[in-house]
């Protein structure tokens, strides 16, 4: 590496780039999945061992608004990757073009949509229908 002098180095902010920038979005993704799913594992969890109606209604209640919130963030996290992603993908140099289309032709097509446009509704259309029975008590706690 050279020697660069500290005012020259100091002037010059980092390079950040798009393939930087697509692997910042790729980790914060499945860093909030993660999160989502741990919460939507507590929420289940809390349900199942709520002692009165009222528990379980509430619980239902307030983990399916947060879910919601926190599915709010993955879709955009999610949105945010795929213009990264097809950003990259004008560059046939780049290898992450490079690797989607080895595995296009192999027959693999991405299923990274799974994680931010999918998984998230369902998770928050259990609890909603979860609170939604509880509500009316079609859904109760074992006496």
């Amino acid at each position: 590496m050279p020697n660069i002098p500290a005012e020259t180095r100091d002037a010059s902010g980092p390079v950040w780039d798009m393939s930087q920038e697509r692997a910042f979005m790729e980790n914060l993704l499945v860093q909030r999945f993660n999160f989502f799913l741990v919460f939507f594992g507590f929420v289940l969890n809390g349900s199942i061992n709520a002692k009165t109606q009222t528990y379980l209604t509430a619980i239902l209640v307030i983990g399916s608004v947060v879910c919601r919130l926190l599915a709010l963030t993955l879709r955009r996290a999610q949105q945010k990757l795929d213009l990264i992603l097809q950003d990259l993908y004008t560059d046939d140099t780049h290898p992450v073009t490079i690797i989607n289309e080895k595995c296009n032709k192999t027959g693999s097509r991405g299923k990274r949509k799974i994680i931010g446009f999918w998984i998230p509704p369902i998770c928050c259309f259990v609890l909603t229908a979860g609170a939604v029975l509880a509500c009316f008590g079609w859904l109760a706690v074992p006496k």
